[in-house]
């Protein structure tokens, strides 16, 4: 609600959160301070067609510069929390899903698809902004595949190189003296 269009950084892919609403009150900073989030293609290309549109508008409109909202209202203003919701359930309805979902779970679908992706939960921190890995492993922990045996199999072919010796050959070399 509160991204502003000079925190886009279309070519890093990357996006500047600095503000925070809560109870439709601006904040200086959301959480635990400022981050940068990474952006998809896919969101990049978006915000740029995006961009275009609200150039258009501007001049429609004469307000005579972009809006510096990212998000914003007919007269150019940041969107309300109200406006958010309502244009949420639109876009509910419009793909057949449940009207009970809510903006924020979003940000959980958002986590929880990078994890079960296999993204590093430390990486999913940084992106949500917990101050702690603790706190998202235990939101989002879940998540995080399980890996299987395959995993401790790779340490065979480290074994494997010339010279390398594994703990178990050494162990079992101790054992035997």
């Amino acid at each position: 609600m509160a991204l502003e269009w000079d925190d886009i950084d279309d070519a890093a892919r990357q996006a500047r959160v600095k503000w925070g609403v809560s109870e439709g009150r601006l904040e200086a900073t959301p959480k635990d301070g400022p981050r940068t989030v990474d952006l998809s293609r896919q969101t990049v290309d978006v915000l740029r067609r995006l961009l275009v549109e609200r150039k258009a508008e501007a001049l429609r409109q004469g307000w005579g510069a972009v809006p510096r909202w990212v998000f914003c209202d007919d007269q150019g203003e940041r969107l309300s929390a109200r406006d958010v919701r309502a244009g949420f359930k639109r876009a509910l309805r419009a793909a057949g899903l449940p009207a009970h979902f809510t903006p924020h779970g979003l940000r959980h679908t958002y986590a929880t698809l990078l994890l079960g992706d296999g993204a590093s939960p430390v990486y999913v921190q940084q992106q949500l902004g917990h101050s702690s890995i603790r706190l998202t492993v235990d939101l989002y922990g879940k998540w995080i595949p399980v890996p299987n045996k395959g995993v401790v199999d790779r340490l065979d072919v480290l074994a494997e190189e010339p010279g390398s010796k594994t703990v178990a050959e050494a162990a079992v070399h101790q054992l035997k003296r």
